[in-house]
């Protein structure tokens, strides 16, 4: 009879065990998991998943139980080792979120971590990451504001494509290069804030970018690579810098606004279509030398004088 009474009391107690971790609190991650996949390195609980990486872990996915959750905090730790980077597409699609708390350990955000975060509005990035990659923050379309701490070097490609609500950005001290397509469709960005260290702007990088008024080129940029300021129908007047050789195909076609385009006496190459359906660009002054793409003011009303 006793042995039937403790085989009932630990099978209650498991159960009790169960339901305590399926109720506990969500938003913030716990470290409980099972061992089936430790010999992969792969660990995995019913609400998230990591994996070792650089001596540390990976947050693999944020998992369907806080998928409605508003605010959600990363860890710094899971079993005793610090979380040091967001997986791929890890929050992607969790249109609940409002607030993400990002510990001090993580040192990468890696592709489409937060993609389509519909409701996420402030992003605080710490100190400890240096990049965020590809598409990072793409579509998260209530984004209005993104502080970045010191760490940060590299910001990849299409990250904060289509965040609609950005309306202004300054560029971290430390990042020299604005990757393709990083903020095309931001429909209400109005003025970016480059610094002088920048080395390079990639194609469609400001791509529909339908209110951006103001832009004040670095002066250590090279070429306006192709479709760079494509649509840009807000933008009146651009100042190309001293040492940039080309003018890229598309890079300011549709910039409807148009009025008025400062070319230094550097610019060897202008390509196709590089001011098509500029509309208000009446006069252009370029350098006697320069090659000039017979289509490269195509449907615009431009008058060009050499100097």
């Amino acid at each position: 009879m006793s042995k039937k009474i403790l085989i009932f009391s630990l099978v209650a107690l498991l159960v009790l065990c169960s339901v305590a971790c399926a109720n506990s609190p969500g938003g913030s991650f716990g470290s409980g998991y099972t061992s089936k996949n430790v010999s992969e390195g792969i660990l995995r609980n019913e609400d998230n998943t990591y994996e070792l990486y650089n001596g540390g872990y990976r947050l693999v996915s944020g998992g369907s139980n806080y998928k409605n959750e508003t605010i959600i905090t990363i860890p710094e730790q899971y079993e005793g080792l610090d979380v040091v980077a967001i997986g791929d597409s890890a929050f992607s699609g969790f249109s609940n979120m409002e607030t993400v708390n990002i510990p001090n350990t993580v040192t990468e955000i890696d592709k489409k971590a937060f993609e389509g975060c519909s409701s996420l509005d402030n992003v605080v990035i710490p100190d400890s990451v240096s990049v965020i990659r590809g598409g990072a923050f793409m579509n998260c379309t209530s984004l209005t504001n993104i502080a970045f701490g010191d760490g940060i070097t590299d910001i990849e490609g299409e990250c904060f494509k289509g965040c609609t609500s950005l309306s202004e950005f300054t560029l971290p001290k430390t990042v020299t290069e604005i990757r393709g397509n990083c903020f095309e469709g931001c429909t209400k960005l109005e003025s970016i804030f480059l610094h002088d260290d920048v080395i390079a702007i990639h194609g469609y990088a400001f791509k529909d970018c339908t209110s951006l008024e103001f832009i004040d080129l670095p002066i250590g940029i090279k070429e306006i690579r192709g479709n760079t300021f494509e649509n840009c129908r807000s933008l009146k007047s651009i100042s190309i810098p001293e040492g940039v050789s080309r003018i890229a195909a598309h890079s300011f076609r549709g910039c409807s606004s148009l009025s008025s385009v400062s070319v230094p006496k550097t610019v060897k190459e202008i390509g196709s279509s590089a001011f098509r359906n500029c509309s208000k660009l009446k006069t252009i002054e370029l350098p006697k030398r320069a090659s000039v793409d017979e289509r490269a003011f195509k449907d615009s009303p431009t008058k060009i004088k050499y100097k």
